[in-house]
């Protein structure tokens, strides 16, 4: 990770992104803890996800998309 702040176009990125779990999750009517028992993540994490504060690795992508049963795609759609 880079030592200076993250350009605003990163952020914004990451943003729309967390928007998205946070839709598709909404749609199938699961709370952040269920979505993370689901994926094997923290229910913390998918609120840092979904709110823009984590950096999030391409693992927890698949594990996500894969416990909404979307392809990983559909998170950056």
């Amino acid at each position: 990770m880079p030592s200076e702040p993250l350009p605003a176009w990163v952020l914004q990125q990451r943003r729309r992104v967390g928007n998205r779990v946070q839709e598709l999750r909404e749609a199938r009517e699961l709370s952040q803890e269920r979505l993370g028992e689901l994926a094997g993540l923290d229910r913390k994490t998918i609120y840092r996800i979904e709110v823009a504060q984590y950096g999030m690795s391409i693992d927890h992508l698949a594990l996500i998309a894969r416990a909404l049963g979307v392809e990983i795609v559909a998170l950056f759609n």
